[in-house]
């Protein structure tokens, strides 16, 4: 969302150049070679009987080899990697897949040798355990009690101006708007006509973690179910701390999950915004009828977002951007304006449901 006072997968690619004999390339007449013999071993470091998906560095080790090739491009779906120049007649690259602490995960490896221009392509998948980093979890919410923790949240109320995004709900703490049942945080926007004669005829439930809990950098995962009816905007972000002093969006926000009527139910949205915004969006079927795993993996140098484990993008963080300071929670469901748009029709799918909330270190 934006001042709330507030497939395309992006790879990160490494050109290995490995440069093993001509491949025709002087004969013009000749019939371009074609890679052949190409062979590929895997090696999971830390693999044993005990351990056979390694032992939780993440750590693989590619060796290529094969006949007719001058070069090799290795894709890997991960923003974290490293690289190791090859040398004649074979090469080493050093993979590491860290995006999912405490976790094991099957990664594809796309390879492709080249001869010149001529090309052949192999996928290789990868199965890798990658222990939780540091400490592992440091903060979290299941929401499993009977309420809200308001040690934890806070309740924002009204509808302030619209929040500057045109919103149509008055934000209340009511139960009916938000509760902590059936192992789930609920948040409900309802039909509530002029609301305690406020002129507001929608109510919904905004929750942040402002001045109670944040944090900088980390793994964060959030389990959620979507409301469905026309006019619902649900989000999921975390906005800088430093809001009240320096404003929106020079604070910098993070929004781990967002969806809107106007763009589309099934359609998530992750952005980053600061003044120099960026978004990219996934469908993703069903995400108003199961729950589905929403996930940031912030620091220095990137920020990286998931869904369901699978990347969706991956920018650069640098110390010129805000997303280098303590970040507080932000949980709500819009009625209307800018996402949620002019046609409101709530009903039985209303409800966003949040299983809960993880910080990794």
């Amino acid at each position: 969302m934006k001042n709330k006072n507030t497939q395309t997968i992006a790879f990160c690619l490494l050109f290995l150049s490995l440069q093993l004999f001509a491949c025709n390339k002087n004969d013009k007449y000749q019939q371009p070679a074609t890679p052949t013999d190409l062979k590929f071993d895997v090696q999971v470091v830390g693999a044993t009987d005990a351990t056979p998906n390694g032992d939780g560095s993440g750590k693989v080790i590619l060796n290529l080899s094969g006949k007719n090739v001058t070069s090799y491009i290795v894709v890997l779906p991960t923003e974290n990697n490293h690289t190791i120049p090859l040398d004649a007649p074979g090469g080493t690259v050093t993979c590491i897949f860290s995006s999912n602490p405490g976790t094991t995960a099957t990664y594809p490896i796309n390879i492709s040798a080249y001869c010149n221009t001529i090309k052949k392509d192999t996928i290789i998948n990868v199965t890798v355990y990658c222990k939780a980093e540091g400490g592992g979890l440091v903060w979290s919410d299941e929401f499993n009690g009977t309420s809200l923790d308001t040690g934890i949240w806070n309740y924002e109320k009204g509808n302030n101006n619209g929040w500057g995004n045109n919103e149509l709900e008055y934000y209340t703490s009511d139960p009916v708007n938000v509760s902590v049942k059936d192992g789930c945080l609920q948040i409900a926007a309802i039909n509530s006509p002029n609301y305690n004669s406020t002129g507001f005829n929608y109510t919904s439930a905004r929750i942040t973690t402002q001045n109670k809990y944040t944090f900088k950098y980390g793994k964060v995962e959030m389990r959620a179910k979507l409301p469905g009816d026309k006019g619902t905007w649900p989000a999921l972000w975390v906005l800088g701390s430093n809001i009240g002093s320096i404003g929106w969006p020079k604070c910098g926000e993070i929004d781990i999950m967002e969806m809107g009527t106007v763009t589309g139910l099934d359609n998530i949205l992750c952005s980053l915004h600061w003044g120099g915004d960026v978004s990219r969006s996934r469908i993703v079927s069903g995400s108003t009828t199961d729950f589905h795993l929403y996930s940031l993996d912030w620091r220095a140098d990137h920020i990286a977002f998931y869904i369901d484990n699978q990347l969706l993008f991956s920018q650069p963080n640098n110390s010129t951007l805000p997303f280098n300071q303590n970040f507080f929670f932000i949980f709500n469901v819009a009625v209307g304006g800018n996402m949620g748009g002019n046609t409101i029709n709530l009903g039985s799918s209303s409800t966003m449901y949040v299983d809960y909330v993880r910080v990794y270190n």
